[in-house]
Parts: structure tokens; C-alpha cells; sequence
């Protein structure tokens, strides 16, 4: 699958491997939850990074613990009518101040991407079919919030109280 993010495709180094199937040395990896509890230590002994994925029915607290050495965390949205990854991503950045690469995988659709990245996800693995047309015109359709979230963009309270702000973001 393609891995993009705001900007289009990116690289993608990173392996997923079955629970049975052992670690290759310097190959950035992603294990499921019950792999990483049960073989943490020798995964972040190989020296390079370690990723997670992630269900929507996840408890945060049982990830709490390998946050600060996990390179990646993927949330797999098993449908789109799952709203729990979007709070996943905003828990993880915001509760557990998670500040690596955080990737959305699943059938989400273009339009979704502008509001995970407002929950803090930073990457998406995405189909062949994944239109980055729709997702470009998408981003570009809005530059103000009324809400705060996790990406900490100015909202049009602090643009209409602070002229700075708004020069910041080129609105007047």
C-alpha cells in the first residue's frame, strides 16, 4: 500500500511482520500489540526502529509504557463509520504526548485527512485508489477553526484578538 502525507506519497522503509515471524537487524519494523508486550526487548535491541499497529478498541494505557521508543504508531481504522482512531490520535498526541510518526491506515476516504491531521496523524497508508487530487483540494479548503486541536493551528478567535496571528497565517 502507498504511504503519503499532506504532501503527497512519501517513502516507506517500514516492514510489518506476523507475529511468527522473527526481526531482520536494521529493518524498521511494525508488530502487532501482543508481539511488541510479549518481545519488546529484543525488537528494540536490533537498533532500529520499532513501529506498532494498533487497533481501534486499544487500551492506551498498555502502549503507555513503549511510547518513548516506538518510531511509529500505526491506527488501523477497520471501517468509516469508526470514529475511535481519530481520538486514539489525539490522545496519543495530546495525553500521552506521543511526538513521532503517527500513520492512519485503513478505508478512510480524502476527505477524513484533513481531520487526522487536526488529530495529530502525520502519515497515511492509504489504497491505489486513494485520490491525492481530492486530498489536495481538500487541505486548501480551509485555513481557519473554530475549535482547538491537537495540530495547534490558530483558531478565528486568536486571529479576530491577535493581529499577529493573523499576519502568521496570511488572513486578514
Amino acid at each position: 500500500m502507498p504511504v503519503v502525507d499532506c504532501n503527497g506519497p512519501i517513502q516507506n522503509p517500514w516492514v510489518t511482520l506476523a507475529d511468527d515471524i522473527s526481526v531482520t537487524d536494521g529493518v524498521p519494523t511494525i508488530v502487532f500489540m501482543d508481539h511488541l508486550k510479549n518481545h519488546h526487548h529484543s525488537l528494540f535491541a536490533q537498533g532500529s526502529g520499532v513501529g506498532v499497529e494498533i487497533e481501534g478498541d486499544v487500551d492506551l494505557n498498555e502502549l503507555k509504557p513503549f511510547l518513548s521508543q516506538l518510531s511509529l504508531v500505526v491506527v488501523r481504522f477497520d471501517s468509516l463509520k469508526d470514529g475511535r482512531p481519530f481520538s486514539i490520535g489525539r490522545l496519543l498526541r495530546e495525553r500521552y504526548d506521543y511526538k513521532r510518526d503517527l500513520r492512519a491506515a485503513g478505508p478512510f476516504i480524502p476527505d477524513q485527512v484533513l481531520f487526522l491531521l487536526r488529530c495529530g496523524f502525520t502519515s497515511f497508508d492509504v489504497g491505489e485508489n486513494f485520490s491525492m487530487s481530492t486530498l489536495k483540494r481538500t487541505l486548501a479548503a480551509y485555513s481557519l477553526w473554530y475549535q482547538r486541536a491537537s495540530d495547534r493551528t490558530a483558531t478565528i478567535l486568536d486571529v479576530r484578538h491577535d493581529t499577529s496571528v493573523a499576519a502568521k497565517n496570511g488572513n486578514n
